[in-house]
């Protein structure tokens, strides 16, 4: 991005960088101004603030939206509809929306980088070992309207020992690397990091209520290796650069692919000789798969049961009963350390409904996953034969369908007014 605006630039074209987090800011101000762009002809900023100020600024040649997987909200929607004719770049390694919405409305083109495979083969990325200890009890999670998990149901089902096991998990397979955990609200990640300096472990919680200059102060010392481990709630998601990050822990569940991906590769920085270490303590990788698995993004919103769902198809991931490695099965042996695996150590993702399984595991994992924990049986039955608003939630569920088709097919059926 750089590149293309220092062209820009040197053209005397002005440009416009979006961002979302304040630290982004600051770090696309050092990159650009160590890649020699003329910076009087760039405005960088908040989509907050500039979005306010839209109507003041100067028609800009180039817009640059960073994390672009946001740009459907109405906040990017006024900035990029205010210059028509400026040419619009918009960068994301998650071009995916929970909701399924597409992005036609916003871009004419995507065009696909290489596959994560590819650039850990090419010394992009870092290659990756994922770690996935069953730790949750996940039968009490709900979800909320917009289809992640409810806060308060992730309180609930989060056991105290889990945090124990946590630090435990990290110091074994982790060592002195540095790591970065995500918690699921700023409580636990104020217990963990006290948890982890109480085992010898420097750690510091950092939330969207830290003040900014303790939050600058966490960083830095965390970027000089003076912190081991940074526990936050959704803060270190998104656009940070954090170079020196060789751990994921996640502690945190989630139903978005986008939150998913930047959780695990939060860690693949590369550097000679690293092997990046992901350690979900809650079961993500059997939702998505590997963070390595490719993914059929596109333009196109994910309709029900439409193959552009980049979750689509997802492999059934082998969790090792020895080592906990995770890992797709070639063998009966770990490719980790050499364990023997046996049938019933076999996780297979719900994604995939050609096996009886696999739709036994859908089954199960809707019933764990809705408000009401109520619905049985919806597997055998026809659309028809649904009864209620609460059983179409559970179909759409088992079904991977959208949230829309839940609307619209409830409000047909006179479930809803």
């Amino acid at each position: 991005m750089a590149e293309i605006a220092r062209r820009a630039t040197d053209k005397g074209n002005r440009i416009l960088f979006v961002v979302h987090r304040k630290e982004i800011v600051d770090q696309v101000v050092k990159t650009f101004k160590q890649q020699g762009v003329d910076m009087s002809l760039a405005k960088i900023g908040m989509v907050q603030t500039i979005t306010r100020r839209v109507d003041k600024l100067k028609e800009p040649s180039i817009i640059f939206v960073d994390e672009a997987h946001h740009a459907l909200a109405k906040s990017y929607r006024r900035i990029l509809d205010k210059f028509p004719q400026a040419l619009k770049l918009l960068f994301t390694a998650t071009p995916y929306r929970l909701n399924g919405e597409g992005f036609e409305e916003v871009a004419d083109d995507l065009i696909l980088g290489n596959s994560i495979k590819q650039l850990i083969k090419d010394g992009f990325l870092a290659p990756v070992d994922y770690y996935a200890p069953v730790q949750l009890d996940v039968s009490q999670l709900k979800t909320k309207r917009n289809g992640e998990f409810d806060e308060k149901s992730i309180e609930e089902a989060f056991k105290p020992k889990v945090y124990g096991n946590a630090v435990k998990t990290f110091k074994k397979l982790g060592g002195n690397k540095q790591a970065i955990a995500y918690t699921y609200n700023v409580a636990s990640a104020e217990r963990l990091a006290s948890e982890l300096n109480g085992n010898g472990v420097v750690a510091k919680a950092v939330s969207g209520k830290t003040p900014k200059d303790e939050r600058d102060s966490i960083i830095n010392d965390y970027r000089n290796g003076k912190i081991q481990v940074v526990t936050n709630a959704e803060l270190f998601t998104e656009g940070l650069d954090l170079p020196n990050v060789d751990v994921v822990i996640m502690l945190r569940p989630t139903q978005s692919l986008s939150l998913f991906l930047q959780f695990a590769m939060r860690c693949m920085n590369p550097r000679k000789g690293k092997t990046a270490i992901i350690i979900d303590h809650v079961g993500n990788v059997n939702r998505f798969g590997l963070p390595t698995q490719p993914h059929n993004w596109t333009l196109e919103g994910s309709k029900k049961g439409s193959k552009n769902s980049p979750s689509e198809a997802v492999k059934p991931v082998t969790v090792c009963p020895k080592c906990f490695s995770t890992f797709y099965r070639k063998g009966d042996t770990c490719p980790f350390c050499g364990a023997e695996l046996t049938e019933e150590k076999v996780l297979d993702v719900v994604e995939d409904a050609k096996l009886e399984k696999i739709k036994e595991e859908r089954i199960r994992k809707a019933h764990m996953i809705m408000e009401n924990n109520l619905v049985s049986n919806i597997a055998d039955k026809k659309i028809s034969e649904l009864q209620n608003y609460e059983e179409v939630k559970a179909y759409a569920k088992f079904k991977q369908y959208k949230p829309g088709w839940v609307y619209f097919y409830s409000k047909k059926r006179g479930f809803i007014k």
